[in-house]
């Protein structure tokens, strides 16, 4: 039990007894309140127990008496340092009283001492709250997430998504982040077949022998790899008309051979597969008539089995337009320099693409793009021309328990100046590729989506030595845009 004492300053002062009695109700705790509230002069006393301290100091927070409810939350608080209520209390209250910091802190206090998803929802929203005032945003989208995951109900899902969206447009950060785990028949992209080269010494095909052969390790080998993407973003400027950022991404590949492949390739080793790659950058994005601008120069460092395989600089440049209400035209143009280190040259690449995305009556999205590559190098073997065709289908609906895509193209590799030893210049690559992708949205957990990707693709090529395939299942958790649904299971 507490007393309540009201003075001619308009202070509650309160002082805890040992002895515990009944609750008393409702109304006799309002009267109280409005004693201790509205008397100028003279003092009063009434005692409350703990349980009616929490409802006071809730009902004060709700009156919009953030001091009075301050007052009763520390006093709850030092009675009991792990009153859940008063941590509560004081993650609402605080930041009106111009303590963010101490509000968010107390919220992070709640939601450890909370014991229900109801209970976790309440504080992990204040303590959002909270560090929104702090102007610290990226934090507040973390607790927002947390609160989906404990979502009471679908209102409560909607308003919290719909606050992180808030959040998300006053954060100048922006993260994407991907996880991946690949098991596949080829993760190094190796020949499909044993033979360097042939030849055909009548030029009928009758007589054509295996002129060489490749070592193992430049044969495809099976295994699994995982890969991390992680992409960040800062706004250095922005308005509604522009927005500026630098931007950052950081990739790592790690693969693990096979027992056949190890067979196949004894003398290698993981780490010989494995790669890293970060790229600094700068971006712009601006509204041009009816659509956007963009454009953006990134310089990037690659490794390739623990050393510094190639640097690149990048400049990019696209533009993106609504057409109708359900088509959107994209175009864009790159020029990439790419330095091999360990070759000590340079090769220019240049790419042109145009895209158009369709969305049908029912929602579902139907997209196509066509890109023409040319990379001019000082090696006769890297000059090539290329060309590349993909059309896509995503369905809105769910499949089952998933969202469903599918994707499939065509690449055409010319080099015209390609050599081999006793072999006719010249290399034509054809490739063709195919995806099958679900994502499993009731599976989300604090935004992450999971999906899974299996892909096909097949090299055929005039070379022996180019003809490739792979198929693989990819597992993947990628960071979605918005605070994600909440967890329907672990």
């Amino acid at each position: 039990m507490f007393s309540c004492s009201c003075s001619a300053a308009n202070l509650v002062r309160m002082r805890f007894v040992i002895q515990f009695r009944l609750i008393q109700t409702l109304k006799r705790l309002i009267a109280c309140l409005l004693i201790c509230l509205c008397q100028p002069v003279g003092a009063q006393t009434v005692e409350l127990s703990l349980e009616q301290g929490r409802i006071a100091a809730r009902q004060a927070v709700l009156q919009g008496r953030p001091e009075l409810a301050g007052d009763l939350a520390l006093a709850l608080r030092e009675a009991n340092p792990d009153d859940r209520v008063a941590f509560i209390v004081l993650a609402a209250v605080q930041p009106q009283l111009g303590a963010a910091r101490e509000g968010r802190l107390a919220g992070v206090r709640a939601f450890r001492l909370s014991s229900t998803e109801g209970e976790r929802y309440e504080a992990a929203r204040l303590t959002a709250l909270a560090a929104t005032n702090e102007e610290r945003y990226t934090l507040s989208q973390i607790w927002l997430r947390r609160a989906t995951i404990n979502a009471p109900d679908e209102r409560g899902l909607a308003q919290t998504r719909n606050d992180f969206r808030g959040i998300r447009n006053l954060n100048p950060w922006s993260v994407n982040l991907r996880f991946s785990i690949t098991p596949t028949n080829n993760l190094n992209g190796g020949s499909s077949t044993d033979c360097l080269f042939e030849i055909d010494p009548t030029g009928d095909g009758s007589a054509t022998f295996c002129a060489a052969k490749f070592s193992g390790d430049a044969q495809a080998l099976s295994g699994l790899a995982a890969t991390g993407d992680v992409r960040l973003e800062y706004a250095i400027s922005r308005s509604a008309q522009q927005r500026t950022s630098l931007t950052a991404r950081g990739y790592a590949r790690a693969v693990w051979l096979s027992s056949d492949a190890r067979e196949l390739a004894p003398n290698s080793s993981n780490s010989d597969f494995g790669s890293q790659t970060f790229e600094p950058g700068v971006n712009h994005q601006r509204r041009l008539g009816d659509g956007t601008l963009s454009a953006g120069v990134t310089a990037g460092w690659s490794w390739f089995a623990e050393e510094l395989s190639l640097q690149n600089n990048t400049v990019n440049l696209g533009y993106s337009t609504a057409i109708s209400d359900q088509s959107t035209v994209k175009m864009s143009a790159e020029m990439q320099q790419i330095n091999l280190q360990s070759a000590d040259r340079s090769n220019v690449r240049s790419t042109l693409t145009a895209g158009l995305s369709y969305i049908t009556e029912g929602g579902n999205r139907i997209g196509g793009n066509l890109s023409y590559t040319k990379q001019m190098s000082d090696s006769i073997n890297e000059g090539f021309e290329g060309l590349i065709a993909q059309m896509s289908y995503a369905w809105r609906e769910p499949i089952g328990p998933a969202q469903v895509s599918v994707s499939t193209g065509v690449t055409y590799s010319d080099y015209p100046t390609y050599t081999l030893p006793l072999q006719a210049p010249g290399r034509q690559d054809t490739r063709i590729f195919t995806s099958f992708t679900a994502g499993f949205n009731d599976l989300e957990y604090a935004g992450f989506v999971r999906t899974m990707t299996v892909s096909f693709q097949d090299t055929q090529s005039n070379i022996a030595r180019f003809e490739r395939d792979e198929l693989s299942v990819t597992l993947a958790f990628a960071l979605a845009s918005d605070a994600g649904r909440r967890r329907r299971a672990c």
